[in-house]
């Protein structure tokens, strides 16, 4: 997909770049998901801190424990996302292990989009509650 090479060339240029927000509708979830985490685990600034993914985005628990995995060793990261699926036992399970570990620092999961994600996506020190 084109907006994928468009987005890995982001990544790659804007080397202070310290949140993401990403939302994608009418596409193939679960292959998606895959290909966005690909990309973001070997272009992702080294100062990127938090991801926001919205809409339909579905990551299958081996491919985000993959991300997870890929990730160790950065920064840890803050992901907020709008799907409930993963406040499932097993993603829970997994997401509380990466905390422990230090890879994720917070993972929050909203019922709907939250207007107040837009309202402070350009002051990244801004709380969210």
């Amino acid at each position: 997909m084109d907006h994928f090479i468009e987005f890995e060339k982001l990544l790659k240029s804007c080397k202070k770049l310290k949140f993401v927000l990403i939302r994608i509708k009418n596409s193939d979830k679960e292959e998606t998901g895959e290909e966005l985490l690909e990309i973001l685990t070997r272009s992702a600034p080294t100062n990127l801190r938090e991801i926001r993914f919205f809409e339909e985005f579905q990551f299958s628990l081996k491919i985000l424990e993959k991300f997870f995995e890929n990730w160790k060793g950065r920064p840890a990261l803050s992901i907020l996302t709008s799907n409930p699926m993963y406040k499932g036992d097993d993603y829970m399970k997994m997401i509380n292990k990466y905390k422990d570990n230090g890879v994720i620092k917070e993972f929050r999961v909203y019922h709907k989009f939250p207007t107040t994600i837009i309202s402070t996506a350009y002051n990244s020190d801004t709380k969210i509650r």
